[in-house]
């Protein structure tokens, strides 16, 4: 299983002067301010990497960095451990230009980071290299310049945010079946672009390959397509069979799939794909016969019949924009595999949206344990296709859900984003429904129900896309620190006057 935390690295640094403020105690208590940031990150799931622990030859009795060759030295442990960022505490007097110098060589994410002392003249050390720092404006990480004031919760999301952006710009992803499904523009994007700034690669192959090597494992494999359906059935999910839809026929070649998709990513784990899209229609569902739903249901959860997996975010129809969103939030909150699906409904005190025959798995009862969430699944005929099973379920209340979408207009990329509650979603829509609930559309499909507490108008007015993604808890400032580092704008979902305003906005710059 890949490595979940953050891995961030943390330096102090003292007094280049041999007869300046420092001296025994003063480095004594800087390897106990270096040494508590360790153990609070510690305790906060995070791998603090401290960069002052090793490669000093002799102890010639200075604890923090004093000079270029030091330097040198701490660039290289960092670099060989490969943080993604570094914070930085002031709790001394030290030279600028020194921290200067760290900053241009490690090329990293970093957080200037003190507490109020006024008996160490750490804040007049903290001030003057913040501010030289952005004189200096030697690389873009230093004319960002975080500084954070003692602000230790703060300081969590700033680490989960720009390891999400340092994971993002490392990864991959795959589009089984490329692009642009049933002619919908807004699932395009300019690839270039995105890999320029905000993701490594963005494969595409196509998806014969995985009908191949599934049309091959029912002849030469039966047994392991056996044992999936037998995993689900021992968790507890129903499966209703037909004479149409949901025949075992079709629900075999919907396995396969989703077992020929899980091999081909062991085959490209090289290339870090963290999300797949599955273009589905109408190649497989209709020349195949039917529907790809296993992958997006499956394939973002932890455990399979064979143990765990890895979690890979998973969206229909080639919609780059929305995989890059689910994968974001993946990134920033790992433990919960996003949620990812059509806009359906919206009212003044609810969003519902539901993919169209699967999603996630997770949400089905807010748990990464198979048997919570499959016996919550029920696998039924879909409403698209020639044939297979859409997998049902009603997403549970949640105190606090995320939800976000990027989108791009005319050219310029816009996270859309906000904090809501997320509502018992069979109790909310048969009360909403009453008897329309078991015939309004995607009442078989996987479904998450939210209140952003906005009006609805503004909502639809604003929204870029007919895909949302989601996650459980509120995320919101991590969303803010990863759009700031990766150079994209944000807009509030939760803000009537910040969606009217855009709207007014946009209409205005774009006539």
């Amino acid at each position: 299983m890949d490595n979940l935390k953050p891995k961030i690295a943390i330096v102090t640094f003292t007094d280049d002067r041999d007869v300046g403020v420092s001296n025994p105690q003063v480095e004594k208590m800087l390897k106990a301010r270096q040494e508590d940031l360790k153990d609070f990150l510690g305790k906060n799931s995070i791998e603090a990497i401290d960069l002052l622990s090793k490669g000093k030859d002799v102890d010639d009795g200075w604890y923090g960095i004093r000079n270029i060759k030091d330097i040198q030295r701490i660039v290289k442990i960092s670099n060989d451990a490969e943080v993604e960022a570094v914070i930085i505490g002031a709790w001394t007097w030290s030279p600028p230009m020194l921290i200067m110098e760290f900053v241009r060589r490690i090329n990293k994410p970093f957080m200037y980071y003190t507490e109020n002392d006024p008996m160490s003249g750490n804040l007049s050390q903290f001030s003057a290299a913040c501010s030289s720092l952005m004189e200096w404006g030697v690389n873009r990480y230093a004319l960002l310049n975080e500084r954070n004031f003692g602000n230790r919760s703060e300081m969590l999301k700033w680490v989960r945010a720009v390891s999400a952006i340092s994971r993002m710009r490392e990864s991959a992803m795959m589009l089984w079946g490329g692009t642009y499904a049933v002619k919908m523009e807004q699932l395009q994007d300019d690839v270039p672009k995105l890999k320029s700034f905000l993701i490594r690669d963005i494969l595409s192959e196509d998806q014969y390959i995985l009908v191949n090597r599934a049309e091959k494992m029912i002849k030469n494999n039966p047994s392991r397509i056996k044992g999936f359906k037998d995993w689900l059935q021992k968790n507890g999910m129903k499966i209703t069979y037909d004479e149409r839809m949901l025949t075992n026929e079709a629900f075999i070649k919907q396995t396969a799939l989703l077992l020929a998709a899980r091999d081909r990513l062991k085959e490209y784990e090289a290339e870090n794909i963290c999300g797949v899209s599955i273009k589905c229609q109408p190649e497989i569902y209709s020349e195949y016969g039917v529907n790809a739903c296993t992958l997006p249901a499956f394939l973002p959860f932890p455990v399979n019949e064979e143990g765990p997996q890895k979690v890979y975010p998973t969206v229909c129809e080639g919609d780059i924009k929305g995989l890059l969103t689910s994968m974001m939030l993946n990134f920033l909150n790992p433990g919960v595999p996003p949620a990812f699906g059509d806009l359906v409904s919206a009212e003044d005190d609810y969003i519902e949206f539901a993919n169209c025959g699967a999603g996630s798995l997770f949400w089905a009862a807010n748990s990464i344990q198979a048997k919570d969430a499959l016996k919550n699944t029920a696998a039924v005929a879909n409403i698209h296709g020639c044939s297979g099973a859409a997998f049902s379920y009603c997403g549970k209340a949640s105190p606090e859900i995320t939800v976000a979408r990027l989108t791009r207009i005319h050219g310029e990329y816009y996270m859309q984003f906000g904090k809501g509650k997320a509502l018992d979603s069979e109790e909310f829509l048969k009360k909403k429904l009453g008897s329309d609930f078991g015939g309004h559309l995607g009442s078989t499909w996987g479904k998450v129900t939210v209140d952003l507490g906005v009006r609805a108008e503004n909502f639809v007015k604003v929204i870029g896309a007919n895909h949302l993604s989601a996650t459980l808890g509120d995320f919101t400032s991590e969303i803010e620190i990863f759009c700031r580092y990766a150079g994209i704008d944000t807009l509030r979902l939760d803000s009537d006057m910040e969606m009217e305003n855009f709207y007014k906005s946009i209409r205005r710059s774009r006539v």
